[in-house]
């Protein structure tokens, strides 16, 4: 069969993958075909934004902060280039179908259990190999291999091994668990921290996500898994990292960090985990730290505005180019919306600096976010708490309403408080504490808002 490929059978390709129904000899094809032509590769991406768009529309979703159309100049990263086609992203393609596909190939664990559920806060679901689905997990409870899922930002779950291993699983995230005398796990999204006993020498623990593959064979390691790449910190021990797009392989020993990016292209070297610093500011100017939420670029509303205002013959192609590059000249900026979760309408940041670096709270630190809200309701915010020299510690929010916010008439919002005023079930206190991620949610996920800085600062 050659490459030559029409339009409906490219969709018809590009829409199996999508929802995971494409064969391996399709995804062969697929696969050549998006590496040897450009214009191909450029539908398939429009495919997938629509695929995208439509699931998020029927989860109640703003498929209008996705628009592909927009060719108005911009001085950000634009939404068409959030994943750009260079030779990786078939390798991308290759490696995201690849967990689908082995995904069912580790559920085939029998039915003896691998190990216990330890500590859970919030909502979580098990869905063992039968397909049984459980959602009223509890600590103590013994699962066998399956699928383990943390469904809200505010929540998390610790899982122990038969051999004394535990993972920790904190905010939405997604891993499929087995252990047939060898413990191999595939986070699909989201963070974990783990703390591994020591393993036989032929048979370490295997983590495998969409960009990297980890080999454990007794450490303390935190991993979190991004859009376009996977994070390695090390705490204790060395683990071999592996980059899928490229298999380059690297070591990363105690106190050190690394990224696998989907791009080869990318560094791919171990740094210092460094003293953690006490100041951080997030960077919404690109989509980089964002983990949930519909990120918008600067100008997006006005370049919306022009273009419909072209398409109604009120203006000039033009005179549009020439008010959006005026717009560029002044003050503008980027936003994260909030995107429907399991909790509520939902935004999640990264609170990492540019270096990697992670940020400790203290005594004196503050947390100030600006945004605007259009809706009333109770809202709630939160971080992830690691601890400052490992693993997970604990979740800390704190909850206030609308009406508190003093919400200016374009509903626009400051909110400061000092870290200490953010409270865990557990009763912990923050200070100490290293910010993992971040977050800010309405009880409702039809609600909408945006956020434009989000700062941690002393006094």
């Amino acid at each position: 069969m050659g490459d030559e490929l029409s339009s409906d059978e490219l969709k018809a390709l590009a829409r199996a993958y999508g929802d995971g129904t494409i064969r391996g000899d399709e995804l062969e094809r697929l696969d050549r075909i998006l590496q040897d032509k450009r214009d191909a590769r450029d539908q398939f991406l429009r495919e997938m934004n629509m695929i995208d768009a439509m699931e998020e529309w029927a989860l109640g979703g703003q498929p209008g902060l996705r628009d592909q159309d927009l060719v108005l100049p911009s001085p950000t990263k634009s939404i068409a280039s959030r994943f750009p086609w260079v030779p990786w992203t078939s390798a991308a393609v290759l490696a995201v179908a690849l967990l689908v596909f082995t995904s069912f190939v580790w559920l085939n664990t029998g039915n003896s259990t691998i190990g216990t559920v330890v500590s859970i806060q919030g909502p979580a679901r098990w869905t063992g190999q039968d397909g049984v689905i459980e959602n009223d997990l509890e600590a103590g409870e013994s699962l066998s291999g399956g699928t383990l899922e943390v469904l809200a930002a505010d929540a998390w779950l610790s899982f122990r091994f038969n051999d004394g291993s535990i993972v920790t699983l904190s905010g939405e995230t997604e891993a499929v668990l087995s252990d047939l005398g060898q413990k191999q796990l595939q986070l699909r999204h989201g963070n974990m921290s783990a703390d591994v006993e020591p393993q036989p020498v032929a048979s370490p623990m295997i983590v495998q996500t969409p960009a990297a593959e980890l080999e454990v064979l007794g450490t303390q390691f935190n991993v979190s898994v991004r859009t376009t790449d996977t994070e390695l910190a090390v705490n204790e021990g060395r683990v071999r990292f592996l980059r899928s797009s490229d298999g380059k392989t690297l070591d990363v020993s105690a106190e050190h960090r690394a990224v696998a990016s989907l791009d080869p292209a990318d560094e791919f070297s171990a740094e210092p985990l460094g003293p953690q610093v006490t100041t951080w500011q997030s960077r919404v100017e690109d989509d980089s730290e964002v983990m949930y939420g519909y990120w918008k670029p600067a100008l997006f509303e006005l370049g919306i505005r022009l273009k419909q205002s072209v398409a109604a013959g009120e203006i000039t192609e033009a005179d549009a180019v020439a008010q959006y590059q005026q717009a560029i000249r002044l003050d503008s900026q980027a936003s994260v919306w909030g995107k429907p979760s399991q909790i509520g309408c939902l935004v999640c940041l990264d609170v990492r600096n540019e270096d990697g670096t992670r940020v400790q709270l203290t005594e004196q630190s503050k947390l100030r976010i600006t945004g605007r809200l259009f809706s009333r309701g109770n809202l709630k915010m939160g971080i992830s708490a690691f601890q400052s020299d490992g693993g997970f510690n604990d979740k800390f929010s704190c909850t206030i309403t609308s009406r508190e916010l003093n919400l200016s008439h374009e509903g626009k919002f400051e909110w400061v408080l000092n870290a200490s005023d953010l409270l865990s079930k557990s009763g912990n206190a923050p200070a100490g504490s290293v910010v993992h991620d971040w977050w800010f949610v309405t009880e409702s996920n039809t609600s909408k808002f945006e956020i434009l800085k989000v700062e941690i600062y002393e006094n």
